[in-house]
């Protein structure tokens, strides 16, 4: 086989091949193209799922008129000058792949003007089959717009793996939802088959932007975080516990403000969630990390999708223990609470006074609600769920802001619920079902699951004991002989020192066998032939999996199992007891299941069931 060297045209459909993989490709390459140039307004268009129209305009820097036919050159970049500059790149685009990918697989238009420029006009070329045409002068504000038509028009493989319409605008969509949350600071809107879908005010306010995309719940749940360690700089929101999902969709990572998955951040978050969620549930939360550029390659992958850290282990900390120290610092008892109108709100709210004119008075019309990001990643996008006028949404946002600085004064009563001692403010009322204790604090009514709220004293006993090194061996005879798969022998090889942290003296006793001479003392049943067997299996079935954390669980189960179960009689003296006993933990409010022990009901939610307020 003869080897051939390719052809220019070729080897631009492949690189295109590799950095646009859908029209949302277009869009993201377009608007970091645009990020990059300092714009403070980013409009996007597109009809056909991006396929047959894709506009993206920016009110930014422009481009020189001599550098335009330059900008659809092979790696042509103004982002670096040497290899040196590889080492602290603090832009999105930098390969400078973009522009001539995409004009190697569309016909693209391009129409500028510099703010350098005095002149009146800007200038408009067009890039047919990857060539560049005459440069016009053409009227133009100040920024640019790229215009691309006929995605993979000579690429007809690549156009058959696409999905339907629908689901490409969905893609676009999402894309954009992201990267403004990533630059709040930014303006953003998105039109998609000449429909408005998704706006932002660019005032800097992330949260105002979560509100648009997941609606109220979420926005009255948010925890924000704030925190620097050395270099590394941690800003966003998180949900608290109450707030869930079922897949990691709405983990949304940023790291120096481009958007990224990875692992190392991902397993810091869920881990630092872990005591406070249910299993197989998963937080919602949007972070940045802004970090010394030379301590990350973000060009391990062809859409700079996935980063790589010099040290994991140290950004693992350093995120870990922010998400840990906020869930700790915030009040996380579930409040009940019976739906309200919040635009009829805001029309009361009208009523009382004249409503004043703003810069966002006159706008696009019936725009639609968008699903959440979890909806749209998992393909569920309806494009008629009508919530009436965005602008009206804004006014939404501010109704809330307002509301919740009301509500500010009333976490100080949550504060004060979860107390040392109890008080003579705690109204001890009596148990429901047998099973749950209510108690009346403050204008709010607390109800407590007496079997979850035993259940995690028992577990951080029992943990503390661990903790602390209080695990004592208890010699056993005769000694316990397991006979074992290879796979299972080389788990417990493997771990035999940490089985050795927890009580268990373990020794080689044959090809596959172990002989188990001591077992953890003062832990309840924890040293079983069944339990240790458990542990076995499920290091050999995953490599990952830690004796400490199987132990947890294990002490999870066994807490459960010790604990006043559901339809368990009370007395007033058992209940105090247990609320002081579970007051005292460092979280209170989740079973070691990640169910939670305490929610609560304001007065007022009862008032407005009775009709008593509206």
């Amino acid at each position: 086989m003869n080897i051939k060297i390719l052809d220019n045209q070729t080897i631009n459909k492949i690189a295109a091949g590799e950095v646009i993989e859908n029209a949302s490709s277009v869009v993201k390459e377009l608007v970091e193209n645009s990020i990059d140039a300092n714009a403070r307004k980013i409009q996007i268009e597109v009809r056909n799922g991006g396929i047959d129209y894709i506009k993206v305009s920016d009110d930014g820097e422009g481009i020189e008129k001599e550098d335009i036919l330059d900008a659809f050159k092979e790696h042509a970049t103004s982002k670096l000058s040497s290899i040196k500059d590889l080492e602290s790149i603090t832009s999105f685009g930098f390969r400078g792949e973009a522009l001539p990918s995409i004009a190697a697989i569309s016909d693209v238009s391009v129409i500028t003007k510099s703010v350098k420029s005095i002149d009146s006009y800007g200038y408009s070329c067009d890039v047919l089959d990857n060539k560049s045409g005459e440069i016009k002068e053409v009227a133009s504000n100040t920024g640019t717009t790229i215009i691309v038509r006929n995605l993979f028009k000579n690429v007809p493989v690549r156009k058959k793996f696409l999905k339907d319409y629908a689901k490409e605008n969905s893609y676009i969509v999402d894309l954009v939802m992201k990267t403004a949350l990533a630059n709040p600071h930014i303006s953003f809107s998105v039109k998609v088959d000449g429909r408005d879908r998704f706006l932002t005010k660019g005032d800097g306010d992330q949260k105002a932007i979560l509100y648009s995309i997941y609606g109220k719940d979420v926005y009255d749940n948010l925890i924000e975080i704030d925190k620097s360690f050395d270099d590394i700089v941690i800003k966003g929101l998180i949900a608290k516990p109450a707030i869930t999902r079922s897949t990691r969709q709405d983990e949304i990572y940023f790291v120096n403000h481009r958007y990224v998955k990875n692992r190392t951040i991902s397993n810091a978050v869920e881990n630092a969630f872990s005591a406070y969620l249910m299993q197989h549930k998963y937080p919602l939360c949007v972070l940045n990390i802004d970090i010394d550029g030379k301590n990350v390659d973000v060009n391990v992958h062809p859409r700079k999708l996935e980063v790589r850290f010099t040290s994991e282990e140290r950004v693992y900390y350093v995120v870990f223990n922010a998400i840990d120290e906020a869930l700790k610092k915030s009040i996380l008892i579930p409040e009940e609470h019976i739906d309200y109108d919040v635009e009829a709100s805001i029309e009361e709210a009208d009523a009382e006074k004249d409503k004043e004119s703003s810069d966002i008075s006159a706008g696009p019309k019936d725009f639609d609600a968008l699903p959440s990001l979890g909806d749209i990643l998992d393909k569920k996008v309806e494009s008629s769920i009508p919530i009436g006028n965005i602008y009206k949404r804004f006014d939404e946002i501010e109704l809330l802001k307002k509301r919740s600085l009301k509500a500010h004064d009333s976490k100080t009563h949550e504060e004060s619920f979860i107390t040392k001692t109890l008080t003579d403010n705690h109204k001890y009322i009596g148990q429901v079902f047998d099973t749950y204790i209510l108690v009346e604090y403050e204008e709010k009514l607390y109800i407590i699951d007496q079997h979850a709220a035993h259940e995690k004293i028992n577990f951080e006993k029992l943990m503390r004991q661990f903790n602390e090194g209080k695990v004592d061996s208890q010699k056993i005879f005769p000694s316990i002989v397991l006979k074992l798969t290879p796979l299972q022998y080389s788990a417990v090889e493997n771990n035999i020192e940490e089985f050795a942290k927890v009580g268990y003296e373990i020794e080689r006793f044959g090809d596959n066998d172990i002989k188990v001479d001591a077992v953890p003392y003062n832990i309840f049943n924890i040293g079983s032939k069944e339990l240790l067997m458990d542990m076995i299996e499920s290091f050999a079935d995953d490599k990952n999996a830690e004796v400490y954390s199987s132990i947890a669980e294990k002490i999870a189960s066994i807490s459960c199992k010790k604990s006043i179960k559901a339809g368990h009689k009370l007395s007033e003296l058992e209940v105090k007891e247990l609320l002081r006993e579970l007051f005292k933990l460092d979280n209170p409010y989740n079973c070691p299941h990640g169910r939670p022990t305490i929610i609560s009901l304001s007065k007022v939610e009862f008032e407005k069931k009775f009709g008593r307020v509206i």
